[in-house]
């Protein structure tokens, strides 16, 4: 059998007793597959990467049994992925980031919340802004800006995030890079990504996407963060 770590994503892995409690409660129903080193692997599978993909509904029945409660965790193209821990300043600019937008009256704003990407992808972006609040039990789709603020996770926020904010279609994806002191803006989504990516730095201002919103001082969000 191929490696388990057959993907660069930091797969969230799960105990026996975890196991046992998705399976009781039929989260796992329909699934031929046995757990293995913590991830669930489907059984006599001759894939490269063995590892078992769900959908959106199965992550929703899996979660409803209680079992990734208080966990950081997301749905990444059809797995399980853990979310880094968030440092001091990764709080600072995300705050500084959601005082930005919330000034806007009619604009829906959520922090560090899931969005429906794809049927097998509820990414949990660390702010969204979205023209309307969603409707019912829906989660937003294709908000007009998402963005992530990069401190570790550069790798995971320009490859993987960049494509599949691309195909699901939202125009505007901000990556704050905090090390590199500079605001990535990218736009025109396509089937190979974004078509065009530029870079705000201190002394610079983002211009908004977004009607009645200020264009973002890059020098103030970054200001004291190391």
């Amino acid at each position: 059998m191929a490696t388990l770590a057959s993907t660069e994503l930091s797969l969230y892995r799960i105990d026996v007793d975890t196991y046992h409690r998705l399976a009781e409660a039929g989260a796992l129903e329909g699934m031929d597959v046995e757990l293995l080193d913590g991830l669930l692997v489907d059984k006599d599978s001759a894939r490269e990467d063995p590892v078992h993909r769900i959908d959106i509904g199965t992550y929703h029945r899996m979660g409803a049994t209680g079992a990734f409660e208080g966990k950081r965790i997301e749905l990444l193209e059809g797995l399980i992925v853990e979310m880094s821990a968030k440092s001091t300043a990764h709080i600072r600019v995300v705050s500084r980031l959601m005082k930005h937008f919330v000034a806007t009256p009619d604009l829906w704003v959520q922090v560090q919340d899931p969005i429906e990407a794809a049927y097998d992808c509820e990414p949990e972006p660390d702010l969204v802004v979205g023209g309307h609040e969603p409707f019912g039990e829906q989660l937003l789709r294709c908000p007009p800006l998402v963005i992530e603020v990069s401190v570790t996770t550069h790798w995971l926020d320009r490859s993987k995030k960049t494509k599949l904010y691309a195909a699901a279609d939202i125009p505007n994806y901000w990556l704050v890079d905090v090390p590199g002191r500079a605001v990535e803006v990218r736009t025109q989504p396509g089937p190979h990504g974004y078509e065009r990516c530029d870079v705000y730095g201190e002394g610079d201002r983002v211009p908004s996407p977004l009607e009645g919103v200020s264009d973002l001082d890059v020098a103030a969000l970054l200001d004291d963060v190391a």
